[in-house]
């Protein structure tokens, strides 16, 4: 994340709900106006070749590359993900980052454990909330505004999400 430094940074951060990714992003925007990702992604040690094997992805792989972080036991360690998420966004301007409701009471309590006082901002995950962030990503993509540095994971899970739409028009 040592590109975001000087720059006011974003993230968006997605609990799991037990041996799924945990995924923080954050982004900052540079004086071109180029949106920069810094990708960071937890998945529970135990059962990794099986998860691997299972959903045909490499994890074991990126994990040896240091793509995802694996965390001890069968289920995502929350202190672990805290103290990286401490490490990581330590010597950044965090603006805000959004938060899925899921889980986060039990981060939160990491957090306070360790001394961490980020703005967390609760981002829902219905049309209302989704539809504008899904327009202004997707403008940057369209525009070639957005660096991801390649990052195989965030590749993954971008190339499996479906976009639903609503009577009115809404996404997310």
């Amino acid at each position: 994340a040592d590109y975001l430094d000087g720059m006011e940074v974003f993230g968006g951060l997605d609990l799991s709900a037990r041996t799924d990714l945990t995924a923080l992003v954050l982004i900052g925007k540079d004086a071109a106006g180029v949106t920069h990702m810094s990708s960071h992604f937890w998945t529970p040690e135990k059962g990794l070749i099986d998860r691997a094997r299972r959903d045909r992805q490499p994890y074991d792989l990126w994990a040896e590359q240091g793509f995802i972080r694996t965390t001890p036991g069968a289920t995502v360690d929350l202190e672990v993900v805290a103290r990286d998420i401490a490490e990581i966004t330590e010597n950044l301007d965090v603006q805000g980052i959004a938060f899925d409701r899921w889980r986060i009471d039990v981060l939160k309590k990491e957090f306070d454990r360790i001394g961490l006082n980020l703005p967390l901002i609760a981002h829902g995950q219905g049309f209302k909330d989704m539809t504008p962030a899904l327009d202004a990503m997707e403008a940057e993509f369209l525009n070639a505004r957005a660096r991801h540095g390649m990052h195989p994971v965030l590749t993954m899970c971008a190339a499996g999400a479906v976009v639903t739409r609503d009577p009115a028009g809404g996404r997310k």
